[in-house]
């Protein structure tokens, strides 16, 4: 066995230690891995006689005894490990879905103004309609005020039937004036009669 490549948890077991002491050894004394196998480190178990003669001495026994952990620890040590993981794994879920509410609070909230905002916008296209509106009636207004031949043209043909035959009336009305104007055609007999 003495010839054989090993690794640290082998070394341990042959020694009677734990794989940590056996990694503080190699650290503390520099050994190098005679071989590699993968992640695999393996070490020649007669580069550790000097920790066969540590673990041997009373003292080291009872150091080695406190520093070494059993299965039990292990396990113990894993469980409060899981146990913490779980507790941060639950912060996170609890945390995204605080987030998540959060989220749907500000969609709602801005669906809300988005509706607002399509109301007032409904609103200012009636306002600029009927702005449009009294625009283009002032702006006829205008025009007919500087051209009175245009407010014809807006009001339509029976405005126009109306003052063509006021205008005729007008006409009949100065041909009687006209003709009473005329003086009076003198005849023969009444010269005679003056005489």
């Amino acid at each position: 066995m003495s010839g054989e490549l090993l690794t640290k948890s082998k070394i341990a077991d042959a020694l009677g230690t734990n794989p940590m002491r056996v990694t503080r050894f190699i650290e503390r004394n520099k050994i190098n891995t005679v071989k590699k196998e993968g992640k695999r480190e393996l070490f020649k178990l007669t580069d550790f006689n000097a920790l066969k003669n540590e673990l041997n001495e009373p003292e080291a026994k009872e150091k080695a005894q406190s520093h070494s952990f059993s299965k039990d620890d292990y396990i113990l040590t894993l469980k409060k490990q899981l146990e913490d993981q779980q507790k941060q794994f639950d912060e996170v879920l609890k945390s995204k879905d605080e987030t998540i509410d959060s989220l749907k609070e500000t969609i709602a909230t801005s669906k809300h103004a988005y509706e607002d905002m399509k109301d007032q916008l409904t609103v200012k296209d009636n306002q600029i309609t009927a702005l449009t509106k009294l625009t283009n009636n002032a702006q006829t207004l205008n025009l007919v005020d500087k051209d009175p031949k245009r407010l014809q043209t807006a009001q339509g043909n029976a405005e126009t039937k109306v003052e063509q035959s006021s205008s005729e009336k007008g006409v009949d009305n100065n041909q009687q004036a006209s003709e009473s104007e005329k003086p009076h055609k003198k005849h023969w007999w009444t010269w005679i009669r003056n005489n």
